[in-house]
């Protein structure tokens, strides 16, 4: 059953801290809240009229979004307001995880990955291996994550992203999202329908 969101603009990310407080965001610096499950959205105020393209919170409180040219907005306030973070980059940031309300990491185009331990007041670039498009990261805890993206990247770590190990799987399709309910069991979807399922931390 389709939900009103008040607008036609593409939506891109979504983040639910219960059954009926969630974000989404997207086009043109779009941030929209709900707090009864959906049935009703209204919109919070960006400071952005970028593509913003994905959404994290660890609490009803404090949350964070990622998207073009590098932007990271963070609100401890449950989103009445958003302050923008210095990522380092002007790269598409595409991709945000976090574990805590200070530990945190965002994926992005050219191989980047940002990591946080201070809720985002500093990102320190890491070194993915890749200058492939990472699209999506999932962690489990502060040491255990996977990362996906084109050409059917996947990268994991199990020290925080200190090191990026890539992981074999099977296709060059491009991976573009990854869910993760805990450290072994994973799922990984991409275009042309694609499916891949781990039972141990993508070891296979």
């Amino acid at each position: 059953m389709g939900q009103p969101s008040g607008t036609g603009g593409a939506l891109l990310g979504v983040c639910f801290t219960d059954a009926n407080t969630g974000t989404v965001v997207g086009q043109s610096g779009m941030i929209l809240q709900t707090t009864d499950g959906g049935a009703t959205w209204g919109g919070q105020p960006s400071g952005t009229t970028k593509f913003l393209h994905d959404v994290c919170f660890t609490d009803g409180n404090t949350g964070t979004v990622v998207g073009q040219g590098g932007v990271i907005l963070r609100t401890t306030d449950g989103g009445a307001t958003w302050d923008s973070q210095s990522s380092g980059t002007t790269d598409f940031l595409t991709g945000v995880s976090f574990t805590d309300a200070n530990t945190g990491t965002v994926v992005g185009n050219n191989g980047t990955i940002l990591h946080t331990t201070d809720g985002g007041s500093t990102w320190v670039s890491q070194d993915s291996g890749t200058t492939h498009y990472l699209f999506d990261v999932c962690f489990t805890d502060a040491n255990k994550g996977t990362v996906v993206g084109n050409n059917g990247t996947i990268l994991h770590t199990i020290d925080g992203g200190a090191t990026w190990v890539s992981q074999s799987s099977g296709t060059e399709d491009l991976l573009d999202g990854v869910s993760f309910s805990d450290a072994n069991r994973g799922t990984v979807v991409g275009v042309g329908g694609k499916i891949l399922r781990t039972t141990d931390g993508g070891g296979s």
